[in-house]
């Protein structure tokens, strides 16, 4: 389900928060409360007097108000209290001072876990509305491109990540130029609205000088003095250190190849007859905004595009994927053997065995732009 589909779902539907308490709980967790206090009742039967499952009747009512949800927790909370007045009578016969104490503690404990989950579920609810706020400002950045473009096929999905409520600095655009379909994928360091001032000038440039320039050098040269002069406006932080590593790709009309230029920005993967290859810069340049180095752009590189391939841009956020023992994932390897009959089909393919390595968790925001000849 990509950003879209996510604020659609959201938009006058209950809040997933309510029901998982803003948490991404395993589903097992909510067992662990009823472990406690199944544990702390044994505990009060097979044991003397001067052990008490107390403590742990008390701490099953704090955990499940931070796991469960409140009806379950109420549930719990219930039971907790009719075991502790149960188990007092089975051990000694008569209520005692002891037994009243006891129940206290599960009653104060029982009100503070229930507080608790009133609390977390409104957290939980205002990160959804921020998260969910966040990407729609991040697509109005970045629209659904046109679905055929000088003859190509495109496709694009932008998936904020799941614990960031932040707006990121992902960007991509297409334009059809003079010189051909001309694609710019690209990741501003940082996040907020520093990086989104950013990603609107990026954008705005783009368009304008792809249109002018004739060849990806200049125009990368345009974004980078584009940059440079509107840095001071940008803030401290963006006008010290920040940078931007992009791809610049060139498809000439008719032609069957394309064209690179990489400032510092994981290389595209050439997806062709099933098998995949990565289109890595032989010389890659600076990242955009660090012209003042003095390194001089490397010219571009051509590779082959022939019909039936798909070309996949991708930023950080694919490359950098681990699983749960923290192994990366690798697109030549992880998409071995996709088929592509269409970009739309190579997007949802990258992105189904991105989520299938990582078990659906994502740290980073995630761009992916696919052209298909």
């Amino acid at each position: 389900m990509n950003s879209r589909d996510e604020i659609a779902r959201l938009d006058g539907r209950k809040d997933p928060a309510v029901d998982r308490i803003g948490r991404r709980w395993p589903a097992y967790a909510g067992v662990v409360p009823w472990a406690l206090l199944v544990l702390g009742i044994v505990m009060d039967l097979a044991t003397p007097k001067e052990v008490s499952g107390g403590p742990l009747i008390v701490l099953a009512c704090v955990a499940s108000g931070v796991i469960m949800s409140f009806r379950a927790t109420l549930g719990l909370v219930v039971v907790a209290f009719v075991a502790e007045l149960l188990t007092g009578f089975w051990e000694s016969g008569t209520a005692g001072a002891q037994q009243f104490v006891d129940l206290a503690y599960v009653v104060v404990a029982g009100v503070l876990g229930l507080d608790l989950n009133r609390l977390v579920v409104r957290y939980g609810r205002r990160m959804t509305e921020v998260r969910t706020v966040a990407e729609s400002v991040q697509l109005a950045l970045l629209p659904e491109p046109p679905l055929r473009l000088a003859g190509y096929d495109i496709a694009a999905s932008y998936r904020a990540a799941q614990t960031e409520a932040r707006i990121g600095g992902d960007l991509y655009a297409v334009h059809d130029s003079p010189w051909g379909l001309r694609v710019f994928i690209g990741d501003v360091r940082g996040k907020g609205m520093g990086a989104v001032s950013t990603v609107a000038l990026l954008l705005g440039a783009f368009r304008e000088a792809a249109e002018d320039v004739p060849t990806l050098e200049a125009l990368g040269a345009r974004l980078n003095r584009r940059l440079a002069r509107e840095a001071p406006g940008l803030g401290e932080e963006l006008r010290m250190e920040g940078f931007t590593t992009a791809v610049l790709a060139e498809f000439p009309h008719g032609g069957e190849l394309v064209r690179l230029l990489n400032f510092g920005h994981p290389g595209p993967y050439l997806v062709s007859g099933g098998h995949v290859r990565g289109l890595d810069a032989g010389v890659p340049n600076l990242p955009l905004g660090m012209s003042g180095f003095g390194q001089e752009v490397s010219p571009h590189e051509e590779f082959a595009f022939p019909p039936g391939s798909s070309l996949l841009f991708v930023t950080d956020g694919v490359t950098e994927s681990r699983d749960p023992q923290g192994v990366f994932f690798d697109p030549v390897r992880g998409l071995e053997g996709m088929s592509c009959a269409s970009a739309k089909a190579a997007v949802n393919g990258l992105l189904t065995r991105v989520d299938a390595w990582t078990g659906g968790i994502s740290t980073d925001d995630r761009a992916v732009l696919a052209v298909a000849h």
